[in-house]
């Protein structure tokens, strides 16, 4: 009976086995493409994020003390210190360097695998809509104000609204809640970021015209140039092309169509901030709503990548259900 109990006493924490797999993750791609994964470690985006990151969140606890105990917000800052201080600190900077790993495997997987995927997704997706669905969505009236908007929500607010998931999840107390995350975020980077992604190996119809038939969605690259935010996009496409070619990599790059993590992210981040709130995980799902619209609109995805990453992730999250946990 002893043996058994010093056995269950020695076992790590479920956070702490998590927080080995992470870095094992990011250890990976660091000794086998080190070159890549250094790179988007230092560059600019990140380098950014280190240096607002801890602006940010004292701001973000600052506020979410007034709110939470508005007669003692200074005494409920220090326990939050003192309980997730050193915590959520470990967990955001494990987040960073598998932030990294993540462009170097997609970066370098774009670069080994073929894109072969393409043809045999776009002809599913056209059967599947009765049509290219990218027809259907820009022929929606979308005013250029909205357009605009649609392209900052998609393109530039998406990163910012992971990095302020993940730091609430990391300050959360709720240990189960808080492992559920996680372990879904991670679940989601190796199963849809590296085994889906490298059985479904595709760049999407806005790279179609670069790589297959410079005609199939030609409709698609003139609507994109005549619309407000389109020229933009090509802009980042341009970007992406480049660094393939060139084969050099920054936090983003790299092209993968199927899945859409875009899609994925959000509707896992909607799934979490809707078992804290139903207020603001209604909010987190109309965004996952738009995001899934936008993948198509622009022309990154195939809708059916959008789909299969919902239906994915609906079942890591209730795979990854923590019961228990031991407190970390």
């Amino acid at each position: 009976m002893a043996p058994d109990i010093a056995a269950k006493r020695a076992r790590l924490p479920a956070s702490a086995k998590l927080a080995v797999f992470c870095l094992c993750y990011a250890g990976l791609a660091a000794y086998l493409f080190p070159g890549t994964y250094f790179a988007a470690l230092g560059t600019s985006r990140l380098l950014l994020l280190y240096l607002l990151l801890p602006f940010l969140i004292l701001i973000g606890l600052i506020v979410a003390a007034i709110i939470s105990r508005p007669q003692a917000p200074v005494s409920w800052l220090r326990h939050k210190l003192v309980s997730r201080g050193a915590g959520a600190t470990s967990t955001l900077g494990i987040f960073i360097l598998c932030l990294a790993a993540f462009t170097a495997y997609k970066h370098e997987f774009s670069q080994m695998v073929p894109f072969f995927a393409d043809q045999f997704l776009a002809r599913i997706d056209a059967d599947l809509h009765f049509g290219d669905p990218w027809k259907w969505a820009r022929a929606v009236p979308i005013p250029s104000v909205a357009d605009r908007t649609l392209y900052i929500l998609y393109s530039q607010l998406w990163f910012v609204v992971l990095a302020t998931v993940v730091v609430v999840a990391a300050w959360l107390d709720d240990t189960s809640k808080r492992l559920r995350y996680f372990l879904s975020l991670v679940s989601t980077a190796v199963v849809l970021g590296v085994i889906v992604r490298l059985a479904a190996s595709s760049a999407g119809p806005i790279f179609y015209d670069r790589l297959f038939d410079p005609d199939m969605f030609e409709d698609l690259v003139q609507s994109l140039k005549a619309s407000d935010a389109g020229p933009d996009t090509l802009l980042i496409t341009d970007y992406l092309y480049s660094s393939y070619t060139a084969h050099k990599a920054s936090i983003g790059t790299g092209i993968s169509a199927m899945p859409s993590f875009h899609v994925a992210i959000v509707v896992l981040n909607a799934l979490f901030l809707s078992s804290l709130n139903r207020w603001v995980g209604a909010a987190a799902w109309v965004y996952a709503g738009v995001i899934l619209f936008g993948s198509v609109y622009f022309g990154w995805h195939y809708a059916i990548d959008g789909y299969f990453s919902i239906i994915a992730i609906m079942i890591i999250w209730r795979c990854c259900r923590v019961s228990n946990p031991r407190s970390s």
